[in-house]
């Protein structure tokens, strides 16, 4: 439940004002458009407003990491919406038809108009190599070697998906020798600014 609150006002000079917001759900939205180059993704979502999406269109998304942001140390759960690449080049639909102009509900445009480009099977597949990866909630029961595995086989799908080579990357810097997660793995990790 988002209870933070939201702090506006004017700052500047006589000869220059600007609005200025100051909130932790602004600093949370920097954050994640700007890990959104290091997950190689169009969309991050915090666990928040994962949380207000139906369950119809939270099927449709995919956890990609667990992190927590600079300023905080409460963990958060990242998710991401894999846009068709037809939208993210050019904010338009293939016959043209700008995204705005349509009159549908959000469920049948996330499901029928813009459905993501990965599959069901795909993203269920990701969410095993992430549940290795992750460990559960503290993380003992982390399993880097199956996350490694797991991850792989995404990648053989989908050659350059961007969150599946982020956490791969997060494997190969962070294991121990043999390969296995750290022994305080916490089940989450500081999100690098970049």
């Amino acid at each position: 439940m988002l209870t933070h609150t939201l702090t506006q006002g004017a700052i500047g000079s006589p000869k220059k004002i600007d609005a200025s917001y100051l909130s932790p759900h602004v600093n949370m939205a920097a954050r994640l458009e700007a890990a959104t180059k290091q997950y190689g993704t169009a969309i991050l979502l915090s666990d928040s407003i994962y949380a207000l999406m139906s369950s119809t269109i939270r099927r449709l998304c995919r956890l990609v990491d667990r992190v927590t942001v600079k300023g905080s140390i409460h963990p958060v759960s990242l998710y991401t919406y894999d846009v068709p690449d037809i939208v993210t080049r050019s904010g338009t639909l293939a016959d043209d038809t700008r995204v705005m102009d349509l009159e549908i509900s959000t469920h049948d445009f996330f499901t029928q108009l813009v459905p993501p480009c990965r599959s069901q099977s795909f993203r269920q597949l990701h969410r095993r190599g992430m549940d290795f990866y992750l460990g559960g909630y503290n993380g003992n029961k982390a399993d880097w070697h199956k996350a490694a595995m797991v991850l792989r086989k995404c990648l053989q799908l989908h050659p350059s998906d961007g969150p599946t080579e982020a956490i791969l990357n997060v494997i190969h810097a962070q294991a121990q020798e043999d390969g296995s997660a750290p022994s305080n793995w916490p089940g989450f990790r500081p999100l690098s600014e970049k």
